[in-house]
């Protein structure tokens, strides 16, 4: 089911391109490289979603998080993601250095990713393609 979801949602994005993969949890399409992330749907909450920023995002061009189903993806620039991995009071994962943490409000379609309640407005980024 996950990596329905994923292939539907690579699709989309990629349009009339053709998507490869390309090494771990990356995909290909044109000369974009494509971090993914999913994430399912938690019952008791069902509209935060919460996924990591590593090191090996950071060599995409974009990241690409999907939210429970085919319908709720965000493409972002990595320039966006590495602004909220530098910032200094970004959540980290304690359990893992170099790791961050970031929470998605799918309901407002926001990333919440630091202490003070910083976060950065998602709706440019719901649903975009690499169609150019």
């Amino acid at each position: 089911m996950k990596e329905d979801i994923k292939k539907a949602v690579y699709k989309r994005i990629a349009g009339s391109q053709t998507w490869y993969p390309s090494g771990r949890a990356k995909i290909r399409v044109g000369q974009d490289i494509v971090h993914v992330r999913f994430c399912s749907t938690n019952r008791r909450s069902p509209s935060k979603y919460k996924f990591n920023i590593n090191p090996n995002t950071l060599t995409a061009d974009f990241e690409l998080w999907i939210c429970g189903d085919e319908e709720t993806y965000f493409l972002i620039p990595i320039e966006i993601i590495k602004e909220i991995y530098r910032d200094p009071d970004t959540y980290q994962d304690y359990h893992h250095e170099g790791i961050k943490v970031v929470s998605i409000n799918t309901d407002e379609n926001y990333v919440q990713y630091a202490r003070g309640g910083k976060s950065i407005d998602l709706n440019p980024y719901f649903r975009s393609t690499l169609n150019r």
